[in-house]
């Protein structure tokens, strides 16, 4: 009796942890400007509605529209590192740095290694004027992405036409 149980909480636990990886990512732009970040083709989104219809509202550039979705989700699931991430997104995109610093820094806290909020992170940093700790997230991702990455290329390119 031990043994199928056994493989159930295997099963269970795999879930979970696959469940808890990046699920939706943005492309962003190569300009200076990140105003052209889209999603992922490839990336696959949360079950959530509320959250799906958030993605969908920043597909359209609707990021004011996407907050009130996110926080719903949120608040269905409150460890979500992608939901904080978009979160995070959203709110930098309508001017409110401060939020989005709030809600960067807890996607990262759930998920170190979540690459858009890192990468999202850093552009905020720019955002701040901040470029000191621009590279800092800059250095994250190198790790994350020792053979590189585009949210890599993304923050290395925008830090260097901040400096020029």
């Amino acid at each position: 009796m031990v043994k199928p149980l056994y493989g159930v909480m295997i099963a269970g636990v795999a879930a979970l942890l696959s469940a808890g990886l990046p699920l939706y990512a943005h492309a962003a732009g190569s300009s200076s400007s990140d105003t052209t970040d889209t999603p992922s083709p490839t990336a696959t989104q949360s079950s959530s509605s509320a959250y799906d219809q958030a993605l969908s509202k920043i597909n359209a550039g609707d990021y004011a529209g996407a907050i009130p979705l996110l926080k719903q989700s949120l608040a269905q699931d409150p460890n979500s590192a992608d939901a904080l991430n978009e979160l995070g997104f959203s709110l930098r995109k309508t001017g409110n740095l401060q939020d989005s610093l709030v809600a960067y820094q807890k996607a990262l806290a759930l998920n170190p290694s979540h690459i858009d909020a890192n990468e999202y992170l850093g552009e905020l940093y720019l955002a701040m004027k901040r470029p000191d700790l621009a590279q800092k997230q800059l250095d994250v991702l190198a790790k994350l992405c020792p053979s590189g990455c585009e949210q890599r290329s993304d923050l290395q390119e925008q830090l260097a036409a901040f400096k020029s």
